[in-house]
């Protein structure tokens, strides 16, 4: 199984030290052939700590404790080079003695999840799914602890982390109703995932299945009022959907409602007048344009669309106009090229070529730029 949050646990490893256990030393365990070389086994620092302390530091080391930082380890790093050997040794020993791993792992996750440890409580019930991918109980739960974890570094104010940490859970939520399909709360948190990356034809997709699975009558509430709550942003999306299909006119039939109540959600004028520019409707794509401009003046994309339809409309010298502001504001290689066109027919062939081969410099892989520089090898002078 794969993990997008391995980077961020690797520094726990720091808790752990390593101590060679020699093939033919006194250390033995029935069920288990040590590797001719020895193994590197991990050993919590406390651990040896205590033992030290105690004066017992060589009851210290024992299966247990051993078993329990392999366990750690394997939550740790999902790719660590002892990882395969660890699993012989702990099956081995839960072949030995009455020892369950998958119940251990659950119970040490549940421990530190209530004492507020969400990052030891993620590392356990990690292990527990590497070590039996199928458990779906536990997969859960490591969605859900993933989900808390994300929460400390939105407080911590590190939006990659949040965001790597919800996309894993998401992940394993996704996996989980691939795995069981009438798990009704996986259901219920991955609507809010969907919900949460603007998703929300998938979100309510999603709600409406959990609720036909059984679920808590105030879970069933919420999500009856987040449905609600919602519902013009479904609608939204089916829309500007339909537009990018090139399906113009029904795009419309679902947006047009939609402005009377939320005139002045740009977003939607944006997509409103992408649609009626395709369809060559020029002078009411300006008008929704021009709008937008007054709620943001320095809507890059918004600027671009239209010095285009003033472009389209020939009045070239506006459109070199916008298109500067734009280019002020976001040095973007599609915009310059568009900038540099529009001099191109204004006759402007110095500005043309600056604005051209500056797209260029910053991508000269990019095919609309190379089109332009073909372009632009009409009029250079030789």
């Amino acid at each position: 199984m794969k993990f997008r949050i391995d980077k961020y646990l690797l520094k726990k490893t720091d808790e752990l030290a390593f101590i060679t256990v020699k093939k033919y030393g006194e250390f033995h365990l029935d069920g288990y052939e040590m590797p001719k070389d020895g193994l590197n086994v991990p050993i919590k620092n406390e651990v040896l700590v205590k033992g030290i302390k105690e004066k017992t530091a060589e009851h210290g080391v024992n299966s247990m404790s051993i078993a329990d930082a392999m366990i750690y380890m394997i939550g740790i790093d999902s790719q660590f080079v002892y990882n395969e050997e660890y699993k012989k040794f702990l099956f081995a020993l839960e072949n030995k003695i009455d020892f369950n791993i998958r119940a251990y792992a659950g119970y040490m996750s549940r421990k530190y999840f209530e004492l507020g440890e969400t990052t030891d409580s993620l590392i356990y019930i990690k292990a527990l799914v590497t070590l039996y991918p199928e458990d779906i109980e536990g997969l859960y739960n490591y969605a859900i602890v993933c989900q808390e974890v994300a929460t400390t570094y939105q407080k911590d104010e590190d939006p990659k982390a949040m965001n790597d940490f919800l996309l894993e859970a998401g992940e394993k939520l996704e996996k989980i109703i691939n795995m069981d399909e009438s798990f009704a709360l996986a259901y219920y948190h991955l609507g809010y995932h969907y919900y949460n990356q603007s998703q929300y034809i998938k979100s309510k997709v999603i709600w409406e299945e959990a609720m036909k699975l059984g679920l808590d009558e105030d879970i069933i509430a919420e999500i009856q009022e987040n449905l609600g709550k919602m519902d013009y942003k479904v609608q939204y999306e089916e829309g500007y959907s339909l537009v990018f299909q090139g399906k113009f006119e029904e795009g419309l039939e679902k947006l047009l409602p939609l402005e009377e109540e939320y005139n002045d959600w740009w977003n939607l004028l944006f997509i409103l007048g992408i649609a009626y520019k395709n369809m060559g409707e020029i002078d009411k794509a300006r008008l929704y344009f021009e709008k937008i401009l007054i709620l943001r003046p320095k809507q890059v994309d918004t600027l671009v669309e239209l010095a285009l339809c003033e472009a389209s409309s020939f009045n070239m010298e506006r459109a070199v106009e916008i298109l500067e502001q734009a280019a002020k504001l976001k040095e973007d290689p599609e915009i310059l090229c568009n900038l540099g066109m529009a001099y191109l027919n204004v006759g402007n062939i110095d500005d043309a070529i600056y604005y051209i081969e500056r797209a260029y410099e910053l991508n000269p892989e990019d095919e609309i730029t190379i089109s332009c520089m073909r372009e632009l090898g009409n009029y250079r002078i030789n």
